[in-house]
Formats: structure tokens, sequence, C-alpha cells
């Protein structure tokens, strides 16, 4: 783990700017996290018993599966467009109700708000990485969204990290459908939250780049806004009011009150930003629970879509470079795989994880279709022998792929959290590479707990 964070300091765009205090509360919130629900026998039972609820869950939309495939479904085995895509998509329309419900916006306000108290950090940044927990890198960030144009670019890289080192929940039985543990992928995400902001604090401190945005300035000590008469119904995020919409059941913002301090003197134009207000009337939001399962099963269509189109098409490729790199290295008398080549590069990485040697090889691979390529690729080549590795070893490659980390990801963070701030582009482009580096970390900084504790 320290070699994991001395390469973190390393790459940091303001080594002096480090808050110490920060960033060691986030790491071991991250390390409480895992000793509670790796190590713990009650904290063992819990998340058994959460593993349990959502494979009830995933098995419940074997009923869907059934009438749709039913009959050219084989009697063993699977076949992954039609037992697992559709799983996407069942997940996809579910978490659309809970959050139509605002259930997932109360888990997150509870997590996001003890983050923010605990490290020090403001509550926009804090609740993103909350929200990660269960959504992915496009939909969190609407959580906060009024709080983003007028962000700190430490504040912004953060919301970046956090959903990069995360996964959405629809994805996540998509991994587990694959082979992967889904106790381990549970645990990961919970502990990517406090170690995606330890990550992006370590790698762009607060103040440590210039703030952008008319509203930017340092937080003051000023109180928190009272309430105003007439609110519909107001919550503190940061400080700050923030009106929710009965009808659609959606956070957004009214006009922010004055911020109170986030910790620590932390810089902060997220919590001074201009409040920008949801019309009821938005073609995007709900009319009710029916409207929501229909848009989530939408959305969910078009992610397994891209899911299945993307491996057909990265499977392929990788297939047709490894006949090409086979031919060529031939010559020379060795056979060689864009596989080996990537556990070439990364087995140092999964050995100081904690892999043991003999499998750093081969879990060095994984990382890199990762990183290169995406976790969906990864998992589909690690799941089916997922049981050949030893404990430790499964344990840390499980943690080290639930991310969403890789260099494609940049084009999705510029499409979807550019999209909610069109000025905030090139900022999220000069970042992505360092972003991808942090969620990278992250990940691997989960792993290399979840390694100690399991080994």
């Amino acid at each position: 783990m320290l070699v994991l964070l001395a390469i973190a300091v390393l790459f940091s765009a303001d080594r002096r700017k480090i808050r110490v205090r920060t960033v060691g509360l986030a790491l071991a919130t991250q390390v409480v996290v895992a000793v509670l629900v790796l190590y713990v026998p009650w904290g063992e039972a819990a998340l058994g018993g959460l593993s349990s609820a959502v494979q009830a869950m995933i098995d419940s939309s074997a009923d869907g599966i059934d009438f749709l495939f039913g009959a050219i479904l084989p009697e063993e085995g699977s076949v992954f467009a039609f037992q697992v895509l559709p799983v996407i998509v069942f997940f996809a329309s579910l978490t659309a109700v809970l959050y139509h419900l605002n259930v997932l916006q109360w888990v997150v306000r509870i997590i996001g708000g003890g983050l923010a108290k605990i490290l020090g950090t403001t509550r926009p940044e804090s609740m993103n990485a909350a929200a990660n927990i269960f959504v992915g890198q496009t939909e969190a960030p609407l959580v906060i969204r009024p709080y983003v144009k007028n962000m700190t670019k430490s504040e912004l890289f953060a919301v970046m990290v956090g959903g990069l080192s995360t996964v959405a929940g629809s994805v996540l039985v998509g991994y587990s459908l694959l082979g992967a543990r889904l106790d381990y992928l549970i645990a990961a995400s919970f502990m990517a939250a406090p170690g995606a902001l330890a990550m992006a604090k370590i790698l762009v401190p607060a103040g440590s780049m210039e703030a952008v945005g008319a509203a930017a300035a340092p937080a003051t000590s000023a109180p928190a806004a009272q309430p105003e008469a007439g609110a519909e119904d107001e919550s503190a995020l940061g400080g700050q009011k923030y009106q929710r919409k009965r009808k659609t059941g959606t956070a957004v913002a009214d006009e922010p009150g004055p911020a109170e301090r986030p910790g620590e003197g932390e810089e902060t134009a997220a919590t001074s930003a201009d409040g920008a207000e949801l019309d009821e009337d938005e073609p995007g939001q709900a009319r009710n629970v029916i409207d929501a399962a229909a848009r989530g099963a939408g959305d969910g269509l078009w992610l397994a879509l891209n899911v299945g189109a993307m491996l057909l098409a990265f499977i392929s490729l990788i297939a047709l470079g490894n006949l090409i790199l086979g031919w060529i290295s031939g010559w020379f008398g060795a056979e060689l795989t864009i596989e080996q080549l990537f556990g070439y590069v990364f087995a140092p990485v999964m050995f100081l994880a904690g892999t043991p040697w003999p499998e750093a090889l081969e879990a060095g691979s994984f990382l890199g279709q990762k990183v290169v390529l995406n976790e969906f690729v990864a998992f589909s080549d690690f799941g089916p022998q997922a049981g050949e590795f030893s404990a430790k070893a499964q344990a840390v490659i499980t943690f080290a792929l639930t991310g969403f980390a890789n260099l494609g990801s940049i084009a999705i963070l510029l499409g979807g959290l550019g999209g909610i701030a069109p000025k905030r582009r090139g900022d999220i482009a000069q970042l992505g590479l360092r972003a991808v580096l942090a969620g990278t970390l992250a990940n691997l900084v989960s792993a290399t707990i979840a390694g100690v504790l399991i080994g």
C-alpha cells in the first residue's frame, strides 16, 4: 500500500498542499469498512445477507428472461446475450424506481453526510462519492448538478475519480454472473467511496489548481442558511438549501444559501455555486413509478446493447491482435498474446497489491485489459477461471477490477459530466488521465487491504 500511496504522491499536482488529515481519515475509513465486512463476524454476516438479497433480486429476473427466451435457453451453461445482458436491463429499471421513490437519495445523504463530517471534504463531492456506490459515473453527478459548474478543480477531480473508482449497480450484477464473487463486488463498491476521495485529495489537493467559475472563492465561516418560509422540502447540502420536487422525486438545487465551513479550510466553489432549478415538466423526469420503471428499462436496454456490442468488438479485436502478434513472434520462436503482454507490464503492480507472484502474471493481464480496454472485458476473461486462483489472488483481482477506471471512460466523463457543465469540458479533458490513475490506485488500495484480510 505504501508504494501505491507513493505513486499517488509522486504524481500529485502540488505535494505541499496535500492535507494529511483528510487523506489519512479517508484511508482509515476505507480500512474500517473492509475490516467490518471482510473480517468482523457480524459484518461478514451483514455482507452475506446483503449479497443474498441482491442475488434474490437477480434470480427474480429469471421469469422475465424465461418469458422472452425460454425456448432457446440451454439446459446447461449460459448464453451471455440471453442470460446476462437482460439482468442489466432489469437492474437499471429497479434503480430508476428506487431513485424515483427517493430511496437512493436518502441512503446517499446519510453516507455522503457522514463522509463529509469525518473527512472534512465538501458535501457535494462527498455525496457524489456516496452516489457512485449505487449508480454510474454519468448518473451520480446529477445529485449535485447545480454545483458542478462552479466547483474548484480539486472538487471536480474528486467527482471524476468517484465515478472511475466505482461501478454502477446495474453492471455489478453482470460481473457476478460472469463468475466474480458478489460479496467481494459489493464490498469493493463501498470501500471505493472513501478510497476515491483519498486518492483525489492526493493527486489534486484542495487549492492546488486555480479555482474556476465566477463564484469560486474560499469558504467562509458564515452560518448555514435558515429555511425560508414557504419552502416545499428543504435539506442541507453543504450548508446550502436545495428543494426536492415531490412530483418527480429528484433532488435539485434551488437557491443555495451561504456555505458552512467544509472542514479545515477546504477551498470550495461548489458550496457557493448558483443553483439551477429543474423544471418539473423537463422531459427527463419520471411522472410516476411506472414511468420510472419504463424509462429505466429503456436506459438499461441501451446499456445492455452497448455492453454486448463492446464485448463483441473488443474480444474479436483481441483475437485478431493475437493472431497477428503470434504470427510475428513466431518468427523468433515465441508465441505471444496481447494478454501476455498486459501480464508482463502489470504483473509487478498486482504483486504489490498482494497477489502471490506465481499468479501475478495472469492477474496483471486482467488489470491491463481493464485499464486499456474496460472492466467488462477483464471480468469476462477472469470470471470463468476465477476458481482456479487462490483465495487471496481471487480477492485481490476482484477488488482491483471493480471500477470504471479505463481510458475509454474519459470520453464518457466528457459526455456525461461535460453535459451537466459544458464550460468545464476543458478541465475534464485536462484531468482525465490523472483521474484514471487515481481511480486505478483507489481500486488497488482496496485490493491490497482485502488481500491482507483474506490472505
